[in-house]
Formats: structure tokens, C-alpha cells, sequence
């Protein structure tokens, strides 16, 4: 038979209900407060609470939420048609809002030589342009302050009021980037 150990605060034995020396109580309320605050955390880190995905707003700085009734794309996929976009890059998946870049991207149905090429287009306030922009050297020919950037395939240009609007090409094959870029630029230029 276990006998009393007062420094624990009461009685360790079996046929008692529940401890009740003070240091037992405290441990009782620690654990069950860790307890709590573990559920709570995993709750917090799976969304709990969140609205389900596409009911809200999109609280990324510049982003669009995706247009309603579409396959996930975002006012930014309809300054290029399909056919423009397929032009470049082949069958793609019809465009979706594209959280890096800022507007639509249109990804090609399959890889060519290893390589999935995709086209980007988006129109940004200037703030989110110079955080995410690739800013290349001046392309002569176009708007004023147009740069390309050889390396990504991006070419940038001011448009409609202080926003930047920009087409990146991402190909296999750098060669024609630069012309495919320069081409749909006009085109998005044309409707932005």
C-alpha cells in the first residue's frame, strides 16, 4: 500500500477518487490549458474559420480574385484571347490567376523538350510592378519607358494611368521571345 506523500500535496492512493493537493490541481490546469492551446493552434494553422476558397477576397497586395464562372482565371486572362496565347506557346489550360506574377497565366497543355512554356500577362499598380517586375533594358520601337528583360522573357511598359503592364514568355527555346513578348504586349496594350 502507497502511503501519503505530502510534499506532492495529498495522497497517492488508488482508492481515492482524484488527487487533491494543490501541486496536483496545478498540474491538472497545465495540461489541460496546453491541451487547449494546442487545439487551438491546430485549428488556427488548418484555416479554421476561413471562408471556403473562391467565396472571399484575396488578401494578396495587387492580386485579383478569380472571375466568377470561369476556369479560375481573372480579369488579367481576358486581355489575350486563347488563339493569341496558343499561337505561342501551343494548347494551354485556358489561363488561371497567377499569385507570383500578379495577373494570368497560361501554361501549355504539355512540355516541350522537358519544358512546360507558359505566357503571363498583368497590368499592376507601380508599387507591386517594382516588387515584382524584371526590369530589363529599354526596348525602342514601343511605348516610352517599355523594357525587356532578356533572361526572364519579361517586357514591361506604363499603361493606363500609372500602372505597368507587363507579358512574360517563358519558352524552351529562347530564340523569338523577345518578338512574342513585343507582339502580345501590343495586343494587351491595346485593351488594358
Amino acid at each position: 500500500m502507497l502511503k501519503s506523500v505530502p510534499a506532492l500535496g495529498g495522497s497517492l492512493r488508488h482508492d481515492t477518487p482524484y488527487a487533491k493537493g494543490p501541486l496536483v490541481r496545478l498540474l491538472k490546469k497545465c495540461t489541460l490549458i496546453a491541451i487547449l492551446g494546442s487545439a487551438l493552434a491546430l485549428v488556427a494553422a488548418c484555416g479554421g474559420g476561413a471562408e471556403p476558397a473562391g467565396s472571399g477576397s484575396v488578401d494578396l497586395p495587387g492580386a485579383e480574385a478569380p472571375a466568377e464562372g470561369g476556369s479560375g482565371g481573372s480579369e488579367s486572362c481576358k486581355f489575350l484571347s486563347e488563339d493569341e496565347v496558343a499561337e505561342a506557346i501551343g494548347p494551354h489550360d485556358g489561363g488561371q490567376h497567377d499569385y507570383t506574377f500578379g495577373g494570368c497565366v497560361w501554361t501549355a497543355s504539355s512540355a516541350k523538350d522537358g519544358f512546360t512554356e507558359a505566357i503571363y500577362a498583368a497590368v499592376l499598380p507601380k508599387a507591386q510592378y517594382e516588387t515584382v517586375a524584371e526590369i530589363g533594358q529599354p526596348v525602342s520601337g514601343f511605348v516610352d519607358g517599355a523594357t525587356y528583360d532578356e533572361t526572364h522573357g519579361e517586357l514591361w511598359f506604363p499603361c493606363r494611368s500609372g500602372d505597368y503592364c507587363g507579358i512574360k514568355v517563358s519558352t524552351a527555346d529562347s530564340d523569338g521571345r523577345q518578338d512574342t513578348a513585343l507582339r502580345l504586349s501590343k495586343l494587351l496594350q491595346g485593351r488594358a
